[in-house]
């Protein structure tokens, strides 16, 4: 990766109004990947030598109305907490005039790579002897993709995870993704890898089926589970309770 530098929070608010607010005890940095600028948030200060959890934002096409793994995160007790945007989410890029980038395109190898990068600057900066996952919606393929090439992965967490591509976009009516990894195609390179996935009884959108389903598929897991919470749907997940 190139370089991180601290983002200056006033000129990027005149310019995207869409822009969270920093939780408390947390640092806004823009990662300044090949392509793109990131926002990411880190919870100050980070640890050397010590495990790094990477949460991964879901879907926002291009940016999500409510910022769920940064809401997740703040109530997250854990020492070393890193929250990842996503492409085009919250910062401008021409490459954004491009719809395909943050749609059909959002899980090709090359927005992986871009992500990959900044996983791969926080590991060698802070000597991290391990990483962990916290993924939420369209986060998981990301997790899972971001897992199977980079090792040192001790734990993925997906809540209400897409974990099928291929279910999810046939049961929402969607257009095929480009050129993306399947979760549930890569079930035999992370089956050793423990696993929780959270899903809601009322979620319509990525079901407690789909997620079975990919447990099912895992060969001789280490550990993986999926967890119900029956008065749950797709959204509102940083307004409970989750242990992981």
């Amino acid at each position: 990766m190139k370089k991180l530098t601290l983002l200056l929070t006033l000129l990027l608010i005149a310019g995207c109004s869409s822009m969270p607010s920093t939780p408390d005890g947390f640092e806004m940095r823009e990662a300044q990947t090949e392509h793109f600028t990131i926002p990411v948030w880190e919870k100050a200060p980070l640890q050397s030598n010590k495990t790094i959890r990477f949460y991964i934002s879901g879907n926002g096409n291009p940016t999500p109305k409510e910022p769920v793994a940064l809401n997740l995160a703040e109530k997250d007790s854990f020492r070393n907490i890193v929250v990842l945007s996503r492409p085009c989410q919250y910062a401008d890029s021409k490459l954004c005039s491009n719809s395909a980038i943050y749609g059909v395109g959002q899980y090709s190898p090359e927005i992986i790579k871009e992500l990959e990068e900044i996983v791969v600057y926080y590991i060698q900066k802070y000597k991290s002897p391990n990483i962990e996952f916290v993924a939420y919606d369209g986060g998981a393929p990301i997790a899972f993709s971001l897992a199977s090439q980079i090792g040192r992965v001790q734990k993925i967490v997906t809540i209400a995870g897409i974990l099928d591509l291929d279910a999810y976009v046939n049961k929402n009516n969607l257009p095929a993704f480009q050129n993306a990894q399947n979760p549930i195609k890569m079930t035999n390179r992370v089956t050793q890898i423990p696993q929780i996935h959270f899903v809601g009884g009322k979620d319509e959108i990525t079901t407690r089926g789909m997620a079975e389903r990919f447990v099912s598929k895992l060969k001789d897991p280490l550990s993986a589970v999926v967890k119900v919470a029956p008065n749950m749907g797709h959204d509102g997940w940083e307004k409970i309770n989750l242990k992981y």
